[in-house]
């Protein structure tokens, strides 16, 4: 577990020097060029960033570098699922960047009303968790860190569930430190709070 972690933060941190060294050779990312590098993305995402199933991620105003991120460790093999690893093999790093800039000016999802009391429940599991330190005051995202609000509740119990056994890669190991102690009904109404926001 500890040697792939070290594997993912290694790689990342190589992207990041590569990424700084080049920085004034790299264009500035092309939503318009990313919605055109995105065909392939609208069968299961929706040209709105939408899944189009509750096991599909709703990817419409990600930040751009969580997305950027995410494409990379499908590409490289460090994360797996949904055959995501296909379709970013052959994207290099520019074609993610404006694929990330074309699906992070999307509107957000719409939040979904939940159960009161477990939506009541997951705002205080997220206050007590410190969620927000991370993810943002209303769980929208910020840099890497990926937009939980309005997010599919399925896809996020799924996502909860593979990080805390350690089946989905943590880059950093904060997400796998958080996951660990939760419960199946502590995810559930996490899912179900974030789920409720816009």
């Amino acid at each position: 577990m500890f040697c792939r972690n070290l594997k993912a933060i290694l790689v990342m941190a190589f992207i990041n020097i590569g990424s700084l060294i080049s920085l004034q050779a790299i264009a500035a990312p092309d939503a318009a060029s990313g919605k055109v590098k995105s065909q392939t993305c609208f069968a299961c995402h929706g040209v709105d960033g939408i899944g189009s199933s509750p096991n599909i991620p709703h990817i419409a105003a990600q930040p751009p570098l969580s997305i950027f991120y995410q494409l990379v460790q499908f590409r490289e093999g460090m994360r797996k699922g949904g055959g995501m690893e296909v379709f970013a093999k052959p994207l290099s790093d520019e074609d993610i960047r404006d694929i990330a800039a074309y699906f992070s000016a999307l509107p957000p999802p719409p939040a979904k009303a939940g159960d009161a009391t477990k939506v009541a429940a997951g705002l205080k599991l997220t206050q007590q968790s410190y969620c927000n330190s991370c993810h943002a005051p209303q769980l929208q995202g910020q840099k890497q860190v990926p937009r939980l609000a309005g997010q599919s509740i399925e896809y996020s119990v799924l996502q909860l569930r593979n990080i805390r056994s350690g089946t989905r890669v943590d880059m950093d190991g904060t997400m796998g430190s958080a996951a660990r102690g939760l419960s199946d009904e502590d995810i559930e109404v996490l899912a179900i709070y974030a789920a409720s926001l816009n």
